[in-house]
């Protein structure tokens, strides 16, 4: 399984430039759309149009499972932006895509989770609550992640505006597995381990 996670593509996507030139991306922003600010999904788009990348974009909560599965068969990367963790993984689960992933990444594709992309593959996302509000149509019974890993990424860690937030879940979750990153670094996470990159 290869997954690349970070909180901020468009600061960190050059550490992986090699894995996505000319390469064919499925963007999926689905937890972006109940955001605000959404900033990161044009920049990260920015950055894989740079790099000679053929982005196709979808919204998995619209689409049609055939169509989902399609575009991640044809995609040599899967990408999942930033937003509300809740909401993704609840898509991800009502429409199946989350097993249609699982069988691309054990084929060997690689996925890029940006923010609540990273926190999706955590065992559980419930620790994420303090900074991701849980929709009040949030459809499933459990707070349960993709368990692609067996720790807990910590996105934006001290970085404003969720420097609280974050001190937060590192002293109440102390007894999970939490892999707090800033938004200059990313992990990444190979059959082998797993490990933290920067960009200086």
């Amino acid at each position: 399984m290869r997954l690349f996670l970070c909180s901020h593509f468009s600061s960190v996507g050059s550490l992986i430039k090699e894995e996505i030139e000319n390469r064919k991306i499925a963007f999926i922003p689905t937890a972006s759309l109940r955001e605000g600010y959404t900033g990161y999904v044009s920049s990260a788009k920015k950055l894989f149009k740079k790099s000679g990348a053929a982005v196709t974009e979808m919204d998995i909560s619209a689409e049609a499972y055939s169509t989902i599965q399609s575009a991640l068969e044809a995609a040599d990367v899967i990408y999942f932006t930033g937003g509300n963790s809740f909401f993704l993984m609840d898509q991800l689960r009502r429409t199946g895509t989350d097993e249609l992933l699982r069988r691309e990444l054990a084929n060997g594709k690689l996925m890029i989770g940006e923010s609540a992309g990273a926190v999706i593959c955590a065992p559980s996302i419930q620790y994420i609550e303090q900074m991701d509000e849980k929709p009040e149509d949030y459809s499933q019974q459990d707070d349960a992640g993709l368990d692609l890993i067996d720790f807990y990424v910590l996105p934006h860690y001290l970085t404003p505006p969720f420097k609280k937030a974050t001190e937060r879940i590192m002293a109440e979750f102390s007894d999970l597995n939490i892999r707090p990153i800033n938004n200059r670094q990313g992990i990444i996470v190979e059959d082998e381990g797993s490990r933290v990159v920067c960009r200086d």
